[in-house]
């Protein structure tokens, strides 16, 4: 059991680092003589490029407009959150453990209303891709890596979705504490690096975010011992007394 819980934890990680880049450093640098681009010049953080202003390529994204650093950071943190809040959904149905179900509904309750903040300042860069899969391109061929990321966590979505729907009812509650572990581990150090590049208005929302995840990180831990501490406790009945 314990090798699952490492597995998932794995899997967890993996999904999170979709969204988890540092989306100043995945714009590939212009090349030399670029329109006002000049060598070395850094993207500010929660800096809006504009045509002929110096700095680096643009961003692309959706309907090709400019994006600002902060529009960037709230798309990664808000594909973060959105596969975090699915994933829940999903343990507040499937999860036999009262403590499990429960900590499945906080994660929805208290992870929707920073994802939707975070989805209105990303604007049309939280859009759905639906199943799109030729990647969006920046001006001068570069590609759009904030529509990259965002399939790779669709993908990764799909797949946790599969793995833990796979597992029978006396297996999926140490799966869905192991994933959420590793999941949150992620989220927490990707939020720590993206305020770095953040407005000082969004560093104060990610603060909060960072505060959530912090506590649902320790709520996993504790419940992911409690699960391989006590076997006899791991499957609980529901109300209606079914398993």
């Amino acid at each position: 059991m314990r090798n699952m819980l490492r597995g998932l934890m794995v899997l967890g990680l993996l999904c999170g680092v979709t969204y988890g880049q540092n989306p100043q450093r995945d714009n590939p640098p212009a090349q030399p003589g670029a329109v006002g681009q000049r060598p070395g010049q850094q993207l500010q953080p929660g800096q809006q490029l504009q045509p002929g202003q110096p700095g680096q390529a643009r961003q692309q994204g959706q309907y090709g407009q400019a994006a600002s650093a902060d529009q960037q950071i709230a798309a990664c943190v808000y594909g973060q959150c959105h596969n975090e809040i699915e994933i829940a959904k999903l343990g507040e149905q499937k999860a036999q453990n009262e403590e499990v179900r429960a900590f499945a509904q906080r994660m929805v309750r208290e992870h929707s209303p920073g994802c939707q903040e975070m989805q209105r300042l990303a604007g049309p860069l939280a859009a759905d891709t639906g199943t799109e899969s030729t990647p969006r391109t920046a001006p001068g061929g570069a590609l759009d890596w904030v529509s990259i990321h965002k399939q790779m966590g669709q993908q990764c979505l799909a797949t946790a979705k599969q793995e833990l729907s796979s597992k029978p009812s006396g297996e999926f509650d140490q799966c869905f504490i192991g994933l959420q572990i590793g999941a949150h581990l992620h989220v927490v150090d990707s939020l720590k690096v993206l305020r770095n590049y953040a407005s000082g208005e969004l560093q104060q929302k990610l603060d909060q975010e960072l505060q959530v995840a912090q506590q649902h990180l320790q709520l996993a831990k504790d419940l992911g011992k409690k699960l391989m501490d006590s076997p006899s406790e791991r499957v609980s009945r529901r109300p209606d007394g079914s398993k």
